[in-house]
C-alpha cells in the first residue's frame, strides 16, 4: 500500500468516526419529543349511558341531569309504553350518538401530553420518554362536565378522578434518516 492510499484509507477512517460521533450526539430533547406525540391523534375518552333516564323515584339527581340536558337540547325525550321514556340526541347534541338500542355515546375528549420526562437514550437510534397525560375536554363535555359526570357517577367516579389527575403513559422513539419519529404510545 502506497502513502496516498494510506493516507486515503486513513481519511476515510476518521470521516467515518466523525459522522459517526456527531449521529450518536443528535440526542432526542423534550421539546422534539412532545411536539411529536402532540403531531399523533392521541387516545379518546369515550363516555356511553343509557338512552333511558331513571323512572321516577328511582335516582332524583340522575333524572335532574337528564332533564338539564333536555333543557338544553343536547337530549330528546319520548315516553314510550313499552320501554318507558327514551332519549335521543337533540339539536344541540351532535356529538352525542346512538351506541347501540339502549345507550347513547360522547366522545368526552382525549389524552394529551403534558410533560414530557425521563428520556433515555436505546442505542444510537431510540429513545423512550415517561409521559405525563392529561384530559382535555371536548366542547358540549366541557360545558356539560357536571351534568355527564352525575349521569355517570354509578361507576364512573374512578374514571372522573383519573381524568382530573391525568396519567402517566411510556413513549417510544425512533430516528430514522430523516429525523425522530414516535414509534409507540402505551
Amino acid at each position: 500500500m502506497n502513502t496516498r492510499s494510506a493516507l486515503c484509507l486513513c481519511g476515510l477512517v476518521i470521516l467515518a468516526a466523525v459522522l459517526s460521533a456527531c449521529r450518536r450526539g443528535e440526542l432526542i430533547d423534550s421539546d422534539t419529543a412532545a411536539s411529536l406525540l402532540k403531531d399523533r391523534n392521541t387516545e379518546t375518552v369515550k363516555l356511553t349511558f343509557s338512552s333511558s333516564p331513571p323512572r321516577s323515584g328511582e335516582d332524583a339527581t340522575v333524572a335532574r341531569a337528564y332533564d338539564r340536558l333536555v333543557d338544553a337540547h343536547v337530549l330528546t325525550c319520548a315516553t314510550t309504553e313499552a320501554m318507558g321514556k327514551i332519549c335521543q340526541p337533540g339539536p344541540a347534541g351532535d356529538a352525542v350518538t346512538q351506541a347501540g338500542a339502549n345507550e347513547l355515546a360522547l366522545i368526552a375528549g382525549r389524552w394529551v401530553p403534558a410533560t414530557v420526562a425521563n428520556i433515555v437514550q436505546a442505542g444510537d437510534n431510540g429513545a423512550t420518554a415517561e409521559v405525563h397525560m392529561v384530559f382535555e375536554p371536548s366542547p358540549l363535555y366541557r360545558e356539560f362536565q357536571p351534568v355527564f359526570d352525575e349521569i355517570q357517577m354509578g361507576g364512573g367516579h374512578a374514571r372522573m378522578e383519573l381524568r382530573k389527575e391525568g396519567k402517566m403513559m411510556h413513549a417510544v422513539y425512533q430516528r430514522l434518516d430523516d429525523g425522530w419519529h414516535l414509534d409507540s404510545v402505551n
